[in-house]
């Protein structure tokens, strides 16, 4: 048997929760106060006490390498001596040395650090609290974030100090007993949820019956739903009305959320244009995972926010196509686009021009499609086509003002397409598109049984060029 690299389970140290019981109380106690704002977070997915740790909390990631990261706590009632204070540094260091990008964060808890050590917390703390209000201004905040990582590897050497630089956090809690750890759980109640009446009686029913349940399940995971229901149970009240699943796309123009699956879209959004592989990898793979995992959420309505770029946008409804189950709502300026929202008879036609194509180009099938102005010269261009005769041409000389006209539009161009795929049976599609971006989902969310589509994307003085790959 080979050795092992990292903890296990059942090594000396995946046994030492099991073993020292002394101090249990503590780490279930910071878990229930940090509850309130993971249940807030769809991608949290559970917990577990005494694991690999004394406490972890899990959660969807789609860009981590396999779609989840930890959250791990190690959990100290007494005060701690500085060799102790780096004994737990060590751990976390060597679980992420063995397991690179599987926790995202790494804290230890502990009532008081040493006289030497305060510091760590009280700078830490002071730098991420006002993160925050500084974003704007990368710089300020990039010489805060370079002073503090300079003086933990001075004061822990530089191959430890890194570690705890780059992904270890220090939180000081101090519950002298129940009563206080209770208060505690009711003020991030109210933080988190500050529209729930909350009864002082039905927060300590709560907070008994959450620590009753977890303490019975240690070394197992308790997901989400069983310990949302079990507060909402306790509390009288339903805590979170599960609604559409929120996907909210960063660009480089927007900051992140709560509250929402995120998907990391910056390399995507400003004026240089990715490889297809980094689009595959960086992008259509995220977006993959996403849509596997709200599947086995049974979350299937999902509510897309953000800002994007076209090719992105029209990716993001391909991945969420209506075939595999998905429906949308697009949130964009003039209100939410559902995709869902079907037009009434009357409401079936908008002035669009479509003019199929009399022929393949090197056996590909070429698609023009504007809003408001029309690509098909610059496609032609682009292209290399003789004649505009060779390409699909769908043209509306208006604007798009809801989601009924939305999924008019996306129906009419895949209908279009359809019909010109089934006479000239082409090997792929070439699509190039003008218009407005949340229209580009809708049409991806149709864009089913058709040929492996390569989009291009308008960029001033180059024209049209490829970006993704849909296969």
């Amino acid at each position: 048997m080979s050795e092992h690299s990292g903890p296990t389970l059942t090594d000396a140290r995946g046994m030492g929760g099991i073993i020292a019981q002394a101090g249990f109380d503590y780490q279930l106690w910071d878990a229930l106060v940090r509850l309130p704002a993971w249940l807030r977070a769809p991608v949290f997915e559970g917990l577990t006490a005494e694991g690999l740790e004394d406490l972890e909390a899990r959660f969807f990631a789609p860009h981590a390498p396999y779609g989840h990261v930890l959250d791990r706590f190690q959990a100290k009632s007494a005060p701690l001596t500085r060799s102790q204070v780096v004994e737990v540094f060590q751990d976390f260091a060597a679980f992420d040395s063995a397991h690179p990008r599987v926790a995202r964060v790494q804290a230890l808890v502990t009532p008081a650090l040493p006289k030497d050590l305060q510091w760590l917390a009280r700078d830490s703390d002071r730098v991420r609290r006002a993160r925050p209000f500084y974003a704007p201004f990368t710089d300020v905040l990039a010489a805060s974030d370079g002073k503090l990582e300079r003086d933990i590897v001075n004061e822990f050497g530089e191959e430890l100090g890194s570690v705890v630089a780059r992904s270890i956090e220090v939180t000081l809690r101090n519950f002298p007993d129940r009563a206080t750890a209770e208060s505690m759980f009711a003020s991030s109640l109210e933080r988190e949820f500050p529209s729930l009446d909350l009864s002082t009686r039905r927060v300590g029913l709560a907070f008994r019956t959450l620590a009753e349940h977890v303490a019975t399940q240690r070394g197992q995971m308790v997901d989400r739903a069983t310990l949302l229901g079990l507060l909402s149970d306790s509390l009288g009240i339903t805590v979170i009305a599960e609604g559409p699943l929120r996907v909210h796309v960063r660009s480089d123009r927007n900051s992140p959320v709560e509250a929402a699956v995120e998907i990391d879209a910056s390399p995507f959004s400003g004026t240089g244009l990715p490889s297809d592989e980094v689009w595959q990898t960086l992008l259509l793979a995220p977006f993959d995972c996403t849509a596997r995992w709200s599947h086995r959420q049974g979350r299937n309505r999902l509510r897309i926010t953000g800002s994007y770029r076209i090719s992105t946008g029209f990716a993001l409804g391909w991945s969420f196509r209506s075939a595999t189950g998905f429906e949308l709502e697009i949130i964009t300026r003039d209100g939410n686009w559902a995709t869902d929202d079907r037009p009434r008879a009357h409401e079936s036609v908008l002035p669009w021009e479509i003019i199929l194509p009399e022929h393949l180009h090197d056996g590909r099938l070429v698609v023009s499609v504007g809003v408001l102005r029309n690509p098909a010269r610059d496609v032609q261009t682009a292209s290399g086509l003789a004649s505009e005769t060779g390409m699909l041409r769908a043209y509306l000389a208006q604007p798009i003002t809801c989601s009924r006209e939305a999924q008019v539009s996306a129906q009419a161009i895949k209908n279009a397409v359809l019909a010109a795929t089934a006479r000239l049976a082409p090997q792929g599609i070439d699509f190039y598109y003008a218009g407005p971006a949340a229209l580009a989902v809708a049409i991806g969310h149709r864009w089913n049984a058709m040929p492996a589509t390569q989009l291009h994307e308008f960029r001033a003085g180059q024209g049209y060029v490829r970006t993704a790959m849909l296969r």
